[in-house]
């Protein structure tokens, strides 16, 4: 009898322990992860330590690394579609995509402004160009990211 009652006890908690709770019900409402999900709280996790430091041009090297990482990634990004994509009308997907391709080349741009400000030790001008990065990363979010993911 003891053992009848141990067994369903054992399958919940090794459940519980691999992640596999039932209660979780499919993640707790959260949207699936995908490739451009990561790479985006990736650039998020950068630009946050970024934003912390870019006035201190003692760690222009570290700063300058950290724009590095973000137009890697924002370049990985232009091989995904938002999966808001999936939401639009068919005949807007196309337009959609190619308005998310141009959002992130505009934020490449400025990522390439910003690594010249910081060569050149301009430490005020990087933090005038952080500031309109994180208003584009703000706008991008607005219109691509979706609306249960505010991390980040």
């Amino acid at each position: 009898m003891k053992i009848r009652c141990l067994l369903p006890s054992l399958a919940l908690a090794l459940a519980f322990t691999l992640g596999l709770s039932p209660l979780r019900a499919a993640d707790g409402g959260k949207d699936p992860e995908t490739e451009l999900g990561k790479i985006m709280e990736k650039m998020g996790g950068t630009f946050r330590r970024l934003g912390r430091q870019i006035k201190d041009p003692s760690k222009n090297a570290d700063s300058l690394q950290a724009v590095a990482t973000l137009r890697d990634a924002a370049k990985s990004s232009l091989k995904h579609e938002p999966m808001l994509k999936a939401k639009q009308p068919a005949s807007e997907q196309a337009a959609y995509v190619e308005r998310f391709k141009k959002k992130m080349n505009d934020m490449i741009a400025l990522l390439d402004q910003l690594e010249t400000a910081l060569k050149a030790n301009d430490n005020e001008k990087a933090a005038a160009i952080c500031a309109k990065v994180n208003d584009t990363q703000k706008e991008g979010h607005k219109e691509f990211k979706p609306a249960g993911k505010k991390k980040g």
